[in-house]
């Protein structure tokens, strides 16, 4: 009695290579995810920013009872603190990634004094601050009283 020789057929994929191929995918998908997430225009990057320190330093002057600034240029900005001996200014400079432009409506003619002064009060420097990268620009300000607003 003969028996057939099973050929084990070789078409096809085997399961160890499909599971590669869906964990390649899956990192290359989460890759693209992180890169579109952060690949925004420099405009809403640079706008975010600035809210958020802005914020954050709005809070820290409300909470601790202490004036907080933010000093401005056109490469970035740096962030103050008052003292009874007068402003301590970081020397890091938080950068833009596109154009920054900003007017003030206070005492940055003062010598030492930040552009943007935040006070225990909630009150702030009145400003506009204009964000644009290429054909984007989106922009920031404040009158002094009613806080930050962005559009």
């Amino acid at each position: 009695m003969e028996h057939p020789i099973s050929r084990k057929s070789t078409e096809g994929f085997s399961l160890i290579e499909v599971l590669i191929a869906v964990a390649v995918l899956a990192v290359l998908a989460a890759g693209v995810s992180l890169s579109v997430g952060r690949g925004g225009g420099g405009s809403e990057t640079d706008q975010a920013l600035f809210q958020r320190n802005f914020d954050s330093l709005q809070q820290l002057a409300i909470t601790g009872s202490q004036t907080r600034g933010i000093q401005l240029s056109p490469k970035g900005m740096k962030l103050a603190t008052r003292t009874d001996a007068g402003w301590e200014v970081s020397e890091r400079v938080i950068a833009w990634r596109g154009r920054v432009t900003a007017a003030t409506n206070g005492p940055s003619a003062i010598a030492n004094t930040p552009d943007l002064v935040l006070l225990a009060n909630g009150q702030s420097t009145a400003f506009s601050i204009v964000f644009s990268d290429g054909g984007d620009v989106r922009r920031c300000g404040s009158d002094g009283f009613t806080g930050l607003t962005c559009e």
